[in-house]
């Protein structure tokens, strides 16, 4: 059986890169031997980390485009045209992300065409993919102190103008409904993203196959907390609908309460950086705030180390990583109280799920993490480090993978 990978692009290396990335060396291993194939890749930053797996790219613009129309429908319609020419060779061709999503749906071939949900699109259906931000506006009229609801507001405005006559986004919405109704299958990579493809579809698979993680052997070595100072790590790219902007209120008013030193560590790097800086200066003790940017492995182990509470509260984000990762490397976890974060805290069982705009919720947070006897801190550490291997190791995920290979 020969079988690809499809994806929209590997020219920067994030977290759907990544996950993809990771699949295909999964099948690799367990020697299904798929190709990777893509409209855009970057040889010096991928090459390394795809050894044994072979990249087809599918060439994303060509000299004849013109005469098929400037429009991005235009263009997204001769991609597909290309795409199918090199998907044709697949008995099995799985996809992730749009517009590879739709571009495989769309593609005229006799392999079987399966879709990893990761998320719908989120600037095609900006409400039903993204209902926790649609109800924030909806609540506050766009009022609150986070920077996402903000500019939620303002892009999901032009994004109804655009919707309320025939034009390139409205063109891109029917194109993507009726491509992914002609997929073979699709599934989710948590349970919320398969409750919003369901809602914008009307179907997707009942059963959630969750990412890959790849845990280190054992957890961190030390035990309770430091308490001579309150150190507190987020590590995300730095864009706005991550909600940095309210860790960093949160952490403010945690800071103003707390009896000895605290500090934030911000780790990545991303458009909202300058802002971040701002607002850490403008509402943070001097130097309590700390950008690293992109680290290296041993200075992001080191940061690591140093920190015993992890805290992101993303917004309608489709599972997140980073938790998992964290919480084997011993931190205590503060995540959001809906999307894939909640079902990684198990409802709230396995860390601190709670309001995702609120400073204050946050701040209560970790006063009560630093309120804990060490006894309590390592029991609950130890819990959520067990029950995330159990559910998110390559021994849970990957004989559902691999069913997902061989039930076509």
């Amino acid at each position: 059986m020969r079988m690809a990978v499809f994806h929209p692009a590997f020219t920067t290396v994030g977290g759907a890169e990544i996950l993809a990335a990771s699949q295909a060396g999964f099948y690799r291993d367990q020697g299904v031997a798929p190709d990777l194939v893509t409209l855009g890749y970057d040889p010096l930053r991928w090459a390394p980390k795809l050894t044994g797996i072979p990249v087809r790219v599918v060439e994303k613009r060509h000299w004849t485009d013109p005469f098929a129309g400037w429009t991005r429908m235009a263009k997204l319609r001769q991609r597909g045209e290309r795409a199918a020419k090199v998907l044709r060779d697949y008995d099995l061709v799985v996809a992730h992300n749009f517009p590879a999503s739709a571009l495989l749906g769309s593609a005229l071939i006799p392999g079987r065409k399966v879709w990893q949900c990761n998320e719908p699109p989120r600037g095609i259906h900006m409400r039903e993919a993204n209902p926790i931000v649609t109800a924030r506006l909806q609540a506050t009229g766009g009022t609150g102190l986070e920077a996402a609801t903000k500019l939620f507001g303002k892009n999901l405005a032009k994004h109804d103008q655009g919707m309320g006559r025939s034009s390139s986004a409205r063109a891109r919405k029917t194109y993507d409904l009726d491509s992914i109704g002609k997929l073979d299958q699709i599934y989710a990579i948590s349970a919320f993203s398969r409750d919003n493809a369901r809602t914008i579809y009307g179907r997707c698979d009942e059963q959630v196959i969750y990412p890959i993680v790849r845990f280190p052997e054992g957890g961190r070595g030390r035990r309770g907390l430091d308490r001579s100072v309150c150190r507190v790590l987020v590590h995300s790219r730095l864009e706005v609908m991550k909600n940095i902007d309210t860790v960093m209120r949160g952490f403010s008013l945690f800071q103003r309460r707390s009896t000895v030193p605290c500090e934030l560590h911000v780790v990545g790097e991303g458009p909202s950086r300058a802002s971040l800086e701002a607002l850490a200066r403008e509402t943070c003790a001097e130097g309590s705030v700390r950008f690293h940017g992109y680290l290296s492995d041993q200075d992001l182990k080191a940061v690591y180390e140093s920190c015993d509470v992890f805290a992101l509260l993303t917004l309608d984000e489709p599972f997140g990583m980073v938790y998992p990762e964290a919480a084997a490397k011993g931190l205590l976890l503060v995540g959001p109280d809906h999307g894939g974060p909640l079902e990684i805290l198990d409802g709230g069982r396995l860390g601190w799920a709670i309001d995702a705009f609120s400073p204050e919720a946050l701040s209560e947070s970790l006063q009560e993490i630093w309120s804990l006897d060490d006894s309590e801190v390592d029991q609950r550490r130890e819990a959520a480090d067990r029950a995330c291997r159990s559910r998110f190791s390559l021994a849970a995920v990957g004989p559902q993978l691999m069913n997902l290979v061989t039930s076509g």
